[in-house]
Parts: structure tokens; C-alpha cells; sequence
């Protein structure tokens, strides 16, 4: 040891001789630095750390020395895991940064990431002083009287519910809520009387198209030929059977039943190959291209469009059936027909194989041809015909659209008004459908109604059992005339999970004659199988119900498959079950769940779906930024506006320059956030509206920039800027007319084909740092366009950057 210390002085008074020297062979002086640039996220164990940080401590009893509610809170955010309005971030957080990066210089940037609180959604306060109530053997008999012994409601009875409320919670202040279980059935129980015998069904040997059961994708059955039925009224049952070890999932929707075919028309689109495949999908079509257009007759075949007669320069069309083979045309097969569809201001212009433009003129049915386009006539639209595969091409200057019609016994194409098919039409509408049971298998009931998304749904899969079934949903009455043309009814389905062959359709001429009644539901005592939550309002009760969220009561066969009258573990039962009760849910769904925690005790929880459905949690990740400033760290502004729009207004108002006869432009949907349309009365009107932000204060900023989701569609070829965009003024007092506004550049636009939306390249704000600004969503329209814009999901924050190498 004392050799070592003799070496080191040694070195000490030669370095010491020579310090000159040595200190420019190092370079050894002040000018080294430690800036550092990091991005930071913090950990659940974090939130302890800061809480229980000295300094943190006493900043918390400097602002509240004798109450301790600012230290109460502090001592929570371990726990909790997110900043309050009492514990902010911005506040909390240096003192924790100083901790772990004590030496770094002036200039440093650390961008943190912090759970914050916010608030919850508005709605939920409706909820206060839940109770359930179970209808009793005496209520449902005070709904049926003497002529029926029915312990459960019916749709016909279901609407009592407010009134057996009025009685046994007569004492009952407003806003308060009531979960009432009871026992329903689809099926009307018998009132005595008449023939007792089951009715008489069919089956439909031929039914055009089916889905391929591969996807949700909704399929049009095509036309179903009811001809051998004429001068009879009929019902249609819709058959759906499961087995122990194959459940099907069957969906409906859009039923129609007509005398006369007035059908809407598949699109096939050109492939690389010269071939033309089906669109399965509205959101397939993209517009200005090559084509192929034909319709589905009754008698399974498809009926090209496009060409007249030769040497006919108008008149109605009269096709042979066109070769389809798995949905594709081929090359060779479509030659013939092909449409090319070009872009107008208004819509397409659609000329035909042999080069010939096709247009209406006047008020007639048929359909003109011209080898160059003209003033009027000439603009078509395309558009989805209810979400199916089929479409509805319309002429802009008539509004008709093309449909293929029976006519003297062919097929022929015409241009039909909308109102034409008025006299045709026996029924237009899925409303007045019933479930007939032959066999629930113990379940309560195999078809319902999805009202969220508009669809009558089968399925015998029920917390992960499947059960065996047979069950019918059976049409209103169909009175079909005697010379009725070709009678025909029509359906749009989507299944998966098991094969067509165990969802079948059928027909019954002796169905209203019977009493129908469903073996499963006709017991005398029935166990609670729905619920719905009421709220009280000046004595009357209701079916609650919001605008911001679907609400979402819990039914007793829940609680039954969990063997429990309550469920403990909601973050895992809740999830699936939405999954399975919503399986068409978008990113930003929302869904108020009610459900007991405890026996008899109903609680409200939201959840969100995010690719899953989870609860909303009570704090979302923010991003702040600190940079050191004279040896502290200082926060930044990080966000100044976050808002989905979806529901809620965002403090943004509307400023309407011209309305052109309208009542509005702008208004504001839980499911398209701020959506603006002039469209109206099948008409494109002049209007000119704002939707102004509130101010936003840029003085702290440091790199500001805006970025959001949007859809659009409907602009005719024009450009998105020529009718709608985002401004920005520094000098706005309460009139978009009197200040001066700049555009923003907004680039990454939707391509305006369909309703998805997507997210615009980021906006650079960096011009506007130290003022106050006001952003405007500007829109305005014309005769030639009206669009329709919808916004969501704004972001107007500070840029964080990425960590330095």
C-alpha cells in the first residue's frame, strides 16, 4: 500500500510540473455538458415513489396546512395510479425528474407520460338510487285479466311495465331507477277460442343466393319466387335449427316482399386477370372504373345491364342471362357489357361496351344512348342498397334509379322513381316478426333483436354451450294478389359457425288461422329471463335511455350460467359477455353496463371497446413536458385540446354564415363525433357553416401541432378543399366574418369511396407559439355538391419527441 501511495504522489507533482500541458492533451475545462432528451413513462411503482418524495410532501401541506385534503390526495396517488386537479402532474412531477436525473444541464427536455384523471362521462350521474324489482304472479296478472293465465309479457304486453311501476313504487322521486326482471316470450300466449292446431309449413326448394358462412358479410337472398301462392295470404318462417355439437349464428335483415320485381343491382368489378368479381360489400366499390352491372332474377340468374336493343337509341333492355361461375364473370363472358364509369362534378357518367353514354330524358322509365355526354341526364350515383351486396345506381337529373323489372314474362331493365314500387309493395320492413318455438332446448328464446345495429339474430350458442333447437321467426301476414306478376319476397342474411342446410325458409298458408304458440313458453310459470332499467320523471316511468352510450342491463340468464345472483368478478365476465352481446362494436364504443355487485344491489359501470372490451378507466395517459430552466424543471403545456367529439360538443359552437333554407348544418353524434351535411330533401342546398373552437392559449408552447380522424363523401369529383377544411385566426371576436382566418393544410384525406375513417398527416401549429388562436372546421356547399364531413377524435397538443441517440 504505501508503494502505491508513493507512485501516485510521484505522478501527482510530475502532472502538477506539466499542468499546461495536461490539461490541453485532455481538454479538460468547462465546456462539457449533459442535455439530455429522453421520453419517459412511467410505472406503477412510480406513483409511490412521488408520492412519498420529501419535497412533494411539503408542497402538498403548503397548499392546504390545516385540512390536509391536498395531503390526503397525495398520499392516495400511490395507490390510485393517476394525477388529480388536486395533485397535478406538472407540479408533482419535478420534484421526482430532479431525484432521478440530478445532474443533467439546463436545456434538458424529458417528456413524461402520466396517467391524469378525468372526468367521467356526463351521463353517468343520471344513474342514483337503483332498486330491482321482479314482476310477480299477481302483476302479470293484472296485464292479462281473466281470459289468459300467462306469467310472462309479450311484445304486445311488455309496454305495462310503467304502469305496474306507478303502483308498487308510487312513492318513488324523480330520478330514481328501477331494474325490473321478468319472464317475456316473442310469442303471444292463447287467448282461448279458435282451432288449436300448429300451422302448416313449407319449405322453399329454391332460394337464389345464400351467404358463404365464411364472414359477417351480408348476403340479398335474391328474389324468392312466392308465384305459386297467388290469391293467398301467407307468412314466411324463417327456420333455425341447432344440434348439441352445431349452433349456428343467423342474422336478418331488410326483409320485402313485393308483387312485381323492382330489384336493385350487384356490382363486379374488373380484376387484373380481364375477369369482373362481385362486390360482396358497399365499402368495396371505388369508384370511377370498369364494371360490370347485372341484377338477380327469381330464377337464380343474373341479368347484365348496359345494352339496348341493336340500333335502338332508347328504350328498355331486354338481356339474356350473363355466365357466372363462384360469383366471377369471365373476360370473354363480359366483354359485352362492360361499364366504364367516369367522374362528374355530380357523380359518374356511365358508357356501355359499344361506346355509347347512357342518360334519362323527360319523365319516361327507359333509358336514352348518345356517343357524347350532354347537358342533362348524364350524372349517375352509386350507393349501397341497405348494406348487403346489392347497390342502387340512380340518375342525379331524375332521381329514378335502375332496377330489374317482370315484365311479360322476361327480364328487362328500367329507371324507376322511388315511389313506383309503392303499389307493388306488401311489406317493407323487419317490424312485426315472431319467434315460434317448436324446441328451446331450456333456453328462454333462440331469436331476438338487435336494435343497436338493426338485425333479427338466431343463435342456440349461449356461455360457451350449445344447445339443441328448433325455432322459427315468422313474418307479418302477406296478402298476395291473384294477378300479382311475379310475387316475391327478399331478405338479406349473414351466418356462420354451422351450414345453410340448418337455416332454412318456408312458407305457411294456414299460419294466422292457427294459434301458434311455442311448446317451450306455454308452462303456466316461467323464471325472469329479461331486464330493463326504468327511471322515475313527475311519476311516470320510462325506459331510460341516453344519446351518449348504449345502456345495457344484465338479464338473468347471466347470472344463471355463473350459478351466482351476482357477479364478483366483473373485469372478466363483463368483457365476454359483451363480446357475444355486440360483436359488430367499433373502436370507441361505448356501453353503460348495469349489473349487481351485490345481492339485489345494481351498480353502473362503463365500459369502452378498444379491440376489446374493457372498463373505462378513470385517468388516460397524458404527455407532459418538462425542460430544465436555471437548474428546476419546468412544465410545459402538453395537450390543449383532446377531444373524441363523439357525444360531446367540445366546447366547439356552430356559426352558421348561410343556412339556404335549412335548419342546420353541423350537428353532433355519439357515433360520427361533429358531422356537417346541406344534403336535404334529396337535394344539394347553398349553405355556408363554421364550427368555431375556443381559444387556445400557444404563449408556453413549444411545438404545437393538430392532428384527427375524418370521412367523407359525396363531393362529385371535387377536391375536399374546395368544400370543406380546417382555418385558423389569431384576431377572432364572436364573427367568422369580421376577423381574419389562414387555412390550414390538411393533407391525408379519406379518399371519399365510404365511411371509414382515417387519421390526417400531422399539422405543424409551430407559426402560431405565443398567441391565442381560434381553429375553425370550416364547410360550405352548392348546387353542384353537398357533401357530408364527419370529425373526431382532435388532438391539438405539444409534439413529443423521439429520445435522442
Amino acid at each position: 500500500m504505501k508503494k502505491i501511495l508513493f507512485v501516485s504522489t510521484a505522478l501527482l507533482t510530475f502532472l502538477t510540473a506539466c499542468d499546461d500541458d495536461y490539461n490541453d492533451q485532455f481538454n479538460i475545462g468547462s465546456s462539457i455538458t449533459d442535455v439530455k432528451n429522453v421520453n419517459l413513462v412511467l410505472q406503477d411503482a412510480d406513483y409511490g415513489t412521488i408520492a412519498g418524495l420529501p419535497a412533494n410532501k411539503e408542497l402538498a401541506l403548503s397548499k392546504d396546512p390545516e385540512g390536509g385534503t391536498v395531503s390526503a390526495a397525495l398520499a392516495q396517488l400511490g395507490s390510485q395510479k393517476y394525477f388529480t386537479n388536486l395533485i397535478p402532474a406538472e407540479e408533482y412531477l419535478p420534484a421526482y425528474l430532479a431525484s432521478i436525473y440530478p445532474m443533467v444541464d439546463d436545456g434538458s427536455k424529458i417528456a413524461v407520460t402520466a396517467n391524469v384523471y378525468k372526468e367521467p362521462s356526463g351521463y353517468l350521474a343520471d344513474f342514483k338510487n337503483i332498486s330491482t324489482y321482479q314482476l310477480t304472479e299477481d302483476d302479470y296478472a293484472s296485464v292479462w285479466g281473466e281470459k289468459v293465465k300467462a306469467n310472462f309479457l309479450s311484445p304486445s304486453s311488455v309496454s305495462k311495465i310503467s304502469t305496474i311501476l306507478k303502483t308498487v313504487k308510487a312513492d318513488a322521486a324523480d330520478g330514481d331507477m328501477v331494474v325490473v326482471n321478468y319472464a317475456y316470450s316473442q310469442v303471444e300466449p292463447s287467448i282461448g277460442g279458435g282451432s288449436t292446431a300448429e300451422p302448416t309449413w313449407t319449405q322453399i326448394a329454391t332460394i337464389p343466393a345464400r351467404a358463404t358462412g365464411n364472414d359477417w358479410n351480408f348476403t340479398n337472398m335474391g328474389p324468392i319466387d312466392l308465384s305459386e301462392y297467388k290469391g293467398q295470404t301467407v307468412n314466411l318462417g324463417f327456420k333455425y335449427t341447432s344440434t348439441t355439437s352445431d349452433a349456428a349464428t343467423w342474422e336478418l335483415k331488410n326483409f320485402k316482399v313485393l308483387s312485381v320485381p323492382y330489384l336493385d343491382v350487384a356490382i363486379f368489378a374488373k380484376q387484373d386477370d380481364g375477369s369482373f368479381k362481385k362486390l360482396v360489400k358497399s365499402s368495396e366499390f371505388k369508384g370511377a372504373g370498369e364494371y360490370v352491372i347485372a341484377a338477380r332474377g327469381a330464377d337464380a340468374q343474373f341479368y347484365p345491364f348496359g345494352r339496348l336493343a341493336e340500333g335502338k337509341t332508347y328504350g328498355y333492355m331486354y338481356p339474356d342471362a350473363i355466365a357466372i361461375s363462384n360469383g366471377v364473370i369471365s373476360a370473354a363472358d363480359a366483354a359485352d357489357f362492360v361499364i366504364t364509369l367516369t367522374a362528374t362534378d355530380a357523380g359518374f357518367t356511365m358508357k356501355n361496351a359499344i361506346g355509347q353514354y347512357l342518360y334519362q330524358s323527360g319523365n319516361y322509365d327507359s333509358f336514352n344512348v348518345s356517343e357524347t355526354t350532354g347537358d342533362k341526364g348524364y350524372d349517375w350515383t352509386v350507393s349501397s342498397a341497405g348494406g348487403a351486396d346489392l347497390f342502387t345506381v340512380s340518375n342525379v337529373e331524375t332521381g329514378k334509379s335502375i332496377k330489374l323489372n317482370y315484365y311479360k314474362t322476361s327480364y328487362s331493365f328500367g329507371c324507376y322513381a322511388a315511389s313506383k314500387l309503392e303499389g307493388y309493395t306488401y311489406v317493407n320492413s323487419d317490424d312485426n316478426f315472431a319467434e315460434v318455438a317448436v324446441d328451446l332446448g331450456g333456453l328462454s328464446n333462440v331469436w331476438s333483436y338487435d336494435s343497436k345495429y338493426n338485425y333479427w339474430k338466431a343463435t342456440a350458442y349461449v356461455n360457451n354451450v350449445r344447445y339443441a333447437t328448433e325455432s322459427f321467426l315468422v313474418s307479418p301476414a302477406i296478402e298476395i294478389a291473384e294477378d300479382a306478376a311475379l310475387p316475391y319476397a327478399t331478405i338479406d342474411e349473414a351466418f356462420r359457425y354451422d351450414g345453410a342446410e340448418a337455416l332454412t325458409v318456408w312458407v305457411s298458408t294456414d299460419y294466422a288461422s292457427s294459434v301458434a304458440r311455442s311448446r317451450a313458453m306455454s308452462r303456466a310459470d316461467v323464471a325472469a329471463n329479461a331486464s330493463v332499467l326504468y327511471v322515475c320523471d313527475e311519476g311516470e316511468w320510462s325506459i331510460y335511455s341516453n344519446d351518449d352510450a348504449t345502456v345495457n342491463v344484465v338479464d338473468p340468464s347471466v347470472y344463471a350460467s355463473l350459478g351466482s345472483s351476482t357477479i364478483s368478478t366483473p373485469e372478466t365476465v363483463i368483457p365476454a359477455y359483451l363480446s357475444l352481446t355486440y360483436p359488430y362494436a367499433a373502436d370507441g364504443d361505448r356501453v353503460a353496463v348495469v349489473y349487481n355487485k351485490s345481492v339485489d344491489k345494481p351498480v353502473v359501470e362503463e365500459y369502452t371497446f378498444n379491440g376489446t372490451w374493457s372498463a373505462t378507466k378513470d385517468y388516460e395517459p397524458t404527455t407532459i413536458n418538462f425542460t430544465r430552466e436555471n437548474g428546476v424543471f419546468v412544465a410545459q403545456m402538453s395537450s390543449y385540446i383532446d377531444e373524441t367529439f363523439l357525444g360531446s360538443e367540445g366546447g366547439f359552437t356552430v356559426q352558421n354564415v348561410s343556412l339556404g333554407g335549412l335548419n342546420y348544418v353541423w350537428q353532433n353524434s355519439t357515433s360520427y363525433g361533429w358531422k356537417a351535411s346541406a344534403y336535404y330533401n334529396s337535394k344539394n342546398n347553398p349553405a355556408e357553416s363554421w364550427l368555431v373552437s375556443p381559444a387556445v392559449d400557444f404563449k408556453k408552447a413549444t411545438a404545437p401541432e393538430m392532428v384527427f380522424d375524418e370521412a367523407h363523401r359525396y363531393l362529385n369529383g371535387a377536391a375536399p378543399e374546395s368544400y370543406f377544411g380546417v382555418k385558423v385566426s389569431t384576431d377572432y371576436k364572436g364573427d367568422v366574418t369580421t376577423c381574419t382566418w389562414e387555412d390550414l393544410k390538411v393533407e391525408g384525406w379519406s379518399d371519399g369511396s365510404t365511411w371509414d375513417f382515417v387519421t390526417i398527416n400531422v399539422i405543424d401549429l409551430s407559426k402560431y407559439i405565443g398567441q391565442t388562436v381560434y381553429f375553425a372546421f370550416w364547410y360550405k356547399s352548392d348546387e353542384n355538391a353537398a357533401p357530408t364531413w364527419e370529425v373526431k377524435n382532435l388532438k391539438v397538443r405539444e409534439h413529443v419527441s423521439e429520445p435522442a441517440e
